[in-house]
């Protein structure tokens, strides 16, 4: 099967099933060797990612709205489109090769036509006088996302911000100071001939400036490093673990937080990872096991908690489930995704019982990989209005980068990591729990 016919079913396949576009790809490309699996991502990922401004120019293009053709012809002048406007694809053989994979003659006229018309048209957008509208089209976010981002921060740095969205994100790894330190790894690197540098702010972190699989990279069997974006590894380096603590993730999965500061500290002290789904924990504990991490690693409802462990741990990493409005970038297929239920009320529920876990001069770390007020800021204002016993901690990185009154929010655009928020907050005494 050609790579753009299996393209064009892995599109179909995640428009009618709604799969994740990360699953439905990993699948395609364990069957597939050589070169073409990298065009296969591009165009897969790529087209996921631009749907919504390949749609509009479906609709200027053809003189026909995309939900009024079929999911086989929609997806296919998607495809076609995505490699005339966004990929250095000569336009010919673009053109030849999407017209080919039409069902029929009607459907192979009509993508010929529109892929012609838009070999010699710009991208079509509307006026920039409709600021939401000609974001929303321009970057491909829905308009929803788009009005919130320009409620928080203007014109200006929304188009920044959805810029970065798009954006290839680089590999980040987080090295196992059990195994090896950053410098050598680095070293290490280079010898393999892979583009890396130290990253901006964390101390452990690497990027690199290319697309790698992890597994191919020097010594990962060997556990010198895990895969971890900047924005995470900052939040590990902000808990200040410390040889010998206590500490507990009480929604882990997959793990990167509580390993990043286990390998902190050799692996010294005691480590849960907690979770509300067994499925999600196989990853935990195989990682664990390739870095040389000793951790308890368990089935958890982080809203009930584990009355047995309550005030006994020196660290708590508390990263809800969120809206994850910080990694559009990086998965694609979630900005479409139509909206679920307020997730600021769970949040704040298991802030409420994360807190319990926390001895008296102990440490919980509030998370999110989102950027919303109600997820972030204001659950922390509730808590600690509720609670007299927790006080704001200030904490800093290298490269001058710091919190403002124990919270901090990280922007793509601005710090080159995830959108995230983090909130350090201190016991300074023990209430009856």
């Amino acid at each position: 099967m050609s790579v753009r016919r299996t393209a064009l079913s892995l599109l179909i396949a995640q428009e009618e099933r709604r799969g994740f576009a990360n699953l439905l790809l990993s699948d395609a490309v364990l069957s597939r060797v050589g070169e073409d699996a990298p065009l296969l991502t591009a165009l897969f990922y790529g087209t996921v990612e631009r749907r919504l401004t390949l749609d509009y120019a479906i609709g200027v293009l053809a003189s026909r709205d995309a939900e009024g053709l079929t999911v086989h012809t929609r997806n296919l002048l998607r495809l076609g489109l995505y490699q005339i406007y966004f990929m250095k694809i000569p336009t010919h053989a673009a053109t030849d090769k999407t017209v080919s994979l039409g069902e029929n003659k009607g459907e192979r006229a009509l993508v010929n036509a529109v892929m012609r018309r838009a070999a010699e048209t710009p991208l079509p957008l509307p006026p920039k006088a409709r600021t939401a509208r000609h974001l929303s089209v321009k970057h491909s976010f829905p308009l929803s996302t788009v009005r919130h981002f320009l409620s928080l921060y203007g014109e200006e740095e929304t188009e920044k911000l959805l810029s970065a969205y798009n954006e290839v994100a680089p590999l980040t790894l987080t090295v196992n100071e059990g195994r090896v330190q950053r410098d050598e790894y680095l070293s290490i690197l280079g010898e393999a001939g892979i583009s890396c540098e130290r990253t901006a702010y964390a101390k452990r972190s690497i990027r690199l400036s290319s697309s790698v699989s992890p597994e191919r990279l020097p010594h990962f069997k060997d556990g010198y490093f895990l895969v971890q974006d900047e924005a995470s590894a900052l939040a590990a380096e902000a808990l200040g673990a410390v040889a010998g603590d206590v500490i507990i993730d009480v929604c882990s999965a997959p793990g990167g937080k509580i390993l990043s500061a286990a390998t902190s500290v050799g692996g010294v002290g005691s480590f849960y990872a907690f979770d509300l789904h067994e499925s999600k924990l196989s990853l935990v504990r195989e990682s664990a096991l390739r870095l040389g991490v000793s951790l308890n690693v368990a089935v958890l409802d982080a809203t009930v908690g584990d009355e047995r462990l309550f005030g006994k741990a020196d660290k708590v990493i508390c990263d809800v489930p969120c809206s994850g409005l910080g990694v559009l970038g990086k998965k694609p297929d979630l900005r479409y995704r139509e909206e679920g239920e307020a997730l600021a009320p769970l949040g704040f529920s298991i802030l409420e019982t994360s807190a319990k876990y926390v001895k008296t001069g102990g440490v919980l770390l509030y998370s999110t990989c989102t950027l919303s007020p109600d997820e972030n800021e204001e659950n922390v204002r509730r808590f600690l209005a509720a609670h007299g016993d927790f006080v704001p901690l200030d904490f800093s990185f290298g490269g001058g980068l710091g919190s403002k009154d124990g919270s901090l929010t990280l922007l793509p655009h601005k710090h080159g990591t995830d959108g995230f928020f983090m909130a350090k907050l201190g016991r300074i005494k023990t209430t009856k729990i």
